[in-house]
């Protein structure tokens, strides 16, 4: 079924909208959110809560990229999932990648409110890359894919995965330091 129809039915608020979306989206939108928390059970659960947030903000939100869109909840849904788990000290391990991109960019008060600015500058940035290490940094630090995962999509060894990824940080550091980020 084409995205436009499946919108079309969260507007006519037809509940077959879910298990459609289901049908099309749901082992990917597992896979972005087991990427993230690590565990089965949490997975199946921000995918659901990603359902019912697409039913509760589809009217009014009508979007332009639905998996996009789907993409992004499960990513957040995921994210708090997995912060929660951390904050119980739990013992799995939580989202080793964002350690990655946090070595980018300091936790400052120079930096505290920009978050916006930093969204544009960062969507101008990945626009920057070419397509192979643009894909690579989106599904390291979008999706959560490991470098073994990457190297399968796109045939590059997993040292390169690393060297591309170490070269793309290095690139936004130098890019948010002229943009007067504290890096």
């Amino acid at each position: 079924m084409l995205d436009s129809a499946i919108i079309g039915l969260f507007f006519e608020r037809d509940e077959s909208a879910i298990s459609a979306t289901a049908e099309k989206y749901g082992k990917r939108l597992f896979g972005i959110s087991e990427n993230i928390t690590g565990c089965r059970e949490d997975a199946e659960e921000c995918v659901n809560d990603t359902y019912l947030a697409a039913w509760n903000s589809i009217p009014p939100t009508r979007p332009d990229n639905y998996y996009a869109y789907l993409c992004r909840i499960v990513r957040n849904i995921s994210l708090d999932r997995a912060d929660r788990g951390r904050a119980k000290k739990r013992s799995a391990e939580v989202v080793p990648f964002s350690s990655e991109l946090e070595s980018v960019l300091a936790d400052t008060e120079a930096n505290a409110g920009r978050s916006e600015e930093l969204s544009f500058i960062l969507d101008g940035f990945i626009r920057t890359l070419d397509a192979d290490t643009r894909l690579i940094f989106i599904r390291r630090y979008f999706y959560g894919d490991s470098a073994g995962s990457i190297s399968e999509i796109t045939g590059i060894g997993e040292n390169g995965i690393y060297a591309r990824l170490f070269r793309a940080r290095k690139r936004l550091m130098k890019l948010l330091r002229k943009e007067g980020f504290d890096v």
